[in-house]
């Protein structure tokens, strides 16, 4: 029964061996995933503050074409524009 308990023993051994060899690659890989995750997180956000960026250029744009329609084009136009509206 001596050499029975040895057996187990050393197996135990060799799973102890065989899981710390493993921890420090598992943490590596780990760390390298998080890593990807957080650089997919940073892309996604530019992306979402350039769409942004645009949105706000295209409103800016249009409010200029608004005010742009609106103005006047000649001296009649503006003295009526003046007359109606005031300064």
């Amino acid at each position: 029964m001596i050499p029975f308990i040895g057996i187990w023993g050393k197996i135990k051994i060799i799973l102890a061996g065989a899981v710390a060899m493993l921890l420090p690659i598992l943490y590596l890989l780990g760390r390298r995933d998080g890593s990807k995750l957080e650089k997919g997180k940073a892309v996604e956000e530019a992306l979402k503050t350039e769409h942004e960026r645009a949105d706000f250029y295209k409103e800016m744009e249009q409010e200029s074409n608004e005010i742009e329609s609106n103005a006047p084009r000649n001296r009649t136009e503006l003295s009526k524009r003046l007359r109606e509206h005031g300064l």
